[in-house]
């Protein structure tokens, strides 16, 4: 068994993501609709986050020219202004501005996805457990940030309680940046800590054994578009991004239609964040020894059956499925990142076309079958028949799960 290398600058870019994720997703998302009402939520949430799907794929192709670093720096700033100006808004129209397009566009620039497909890039072997960690900081974010919005808004007020928010965040910003790398390449390491020679002899395993590689790199666009994988991966993302963020704006207003008491009825969605810590962490790491996409069909069909039941019931037992559902159907949330990772991120240990063309000239593999592991570089193919298509899918296990 090999032990993680500690000294790997992969952890603190992990770090500083958690942090930067825990607090302003925590803020912007999770905690945001305490002081609104459920119309004005519905509306406002709404907006904002239509307004961030518009975004994402504008900030997507910025990640892949520009990198991480300097879009987490503009969008933490521009999220905390847009969070100040909130704090100074008159009327609801100016709070929709400010927050719906203000606040929209930084936390789409500087959180999520960009901080996920970050970690991402940095981990192979450990990225289970590097995703997992990053999704259960976004969970205690949560569970953190909820009870002090509410303590804050009772205390202070809630124009004060989202001035602080907004003036914390601008200033956790700087710092989190300095640390944010695309990816270990630019600095002329590897995924993991891992050691050149190390991943040349595995590799080199790899074709004695007659396993199939690929010349390939990371997938372009329209690889990915052509993939059934892709498509399926994006249907589900969708519906389990649009039930559970339905269910969590409206989770108050929801569990008192059923029948629980307000006081209560908070109690049991501070429970919700509470338990997903666990379950996050759990279901991420179980992606190291079970196949991805049975865990995310697995979870996505107990929710999916918890909020049909939910439907059904009042009372305690409504509180209890909807606890089950949230938990179930955001528990797999981190899945969906590893299992994005592990089809369109090639790992190292499968795919020795890895380009180490951009390690320094002292850092390169120096095995004597360096020469059969290092193709031309940045070499980007369709994928080969062999590798591709409905008999692929079936050797690595399927792609049924979302």
């Amino acid at each position: 068994m090999r032990f993680p290398n500690l000294t790997f600058y992969g952890w603190r870019i992990l770090l500083a993501s958690s942090v930067m994720g825990s607090v302003g997703i925590g803020i912007t998302i999770s905690a945001f609709p305490v002081f609104f009402l459920p119309t004005q939520v519905s509306f406002l949430i709404g907006f904002a986050w239509a307004q961030s799907g518009v975004m994402a794929p504008i900030i997507g192709w910025l990640n892949d020219r520009i990198g991480p670093r300097t879009l987490v720096l503009c969008g933490g700033f521009t999220c905390g202004v847009g969070l100040i100006l909130v704090s100074f808004a008159d009327n609801f129209w100016q709070v929709l501005i400010f927050y719906g397009v203000v606040v929209a566009v930084g936390r789409t620039v500087a959180f999520n996805p960009i901080l996920m497909a970050t970690v991402n890039q940095w981990f192979v072997r450990r990225k289970a457990i590097a995703m997992s960690l990053l999704g259960a900081s976004f969970s205690i974010g949560a569970a953190v940030m909820i009870p002090l919005f509410a303590l804050g808004s009772e205390q202070i007020g809630w124009r004060h309680t989202i001035l602080v928010a907004g003036v914390v965040l601008s200033l956790l910003t700087p710092p989190v940046s300095y640390v944010i790398r695309s990816k270990p390449e630019d600095m002329g390491l590897l995924p993991d800590g891992d050691q050149p020679n190390d991943v040349t002899r595995s590799s080199a395993r790899d074709l004695e054994g007659g396993s199939q590689v690929t010349s390939s790199g990371d997938f372009l666009l329209g690889q990915a578009l052509r993939t059934r994988a892709f498509w399926l991966l994006l249907t589900g993302l969708v519906i389990r991004v649009s039930v559970a963020d339905a269910i969590l704006i409206h989770s108050i207003p929801l569990l008192v239609w059923k029948g629980v008491f307000e006081q209560s009825a908070a109690f049991f969605v501070s429970m919700v964040f509470l338990i997903m810590i666990p379950v996050r962490l759990t279901l991420g790491l179980s992606g190291a020894f079970l196949p991805t996409n049975a865990v995310l069909f697995v979870g996505m069909a107990i929710g999916g059956l918890s909020v049909g039941a939910l439907m059904l019931t009042d009372g305690t037992t409504a509180a209890i499925l909807f606890v089950l559902a949230l938990v179930a159907i955001e528990g797999v949330a981190t899945l969906n990142w590893i299992a994005v990772g592990d089809y369109y991120w090639p790992s190292l240990l499968r795919h020795p076309s890895w380009n180490t063309h951009r390690l320094p000239q002292h850092r390169r593999p120096t095995s004597p079958r360096s020469h059969r592991l290092h193709l031309r570089p940045n070499r980007q193919l369709l994928p080969s028949p062999q590798n591709s298509g409905p008999s692929a899918d079936r050797r690595r296990g399927g792609i049924w799960g979302f």
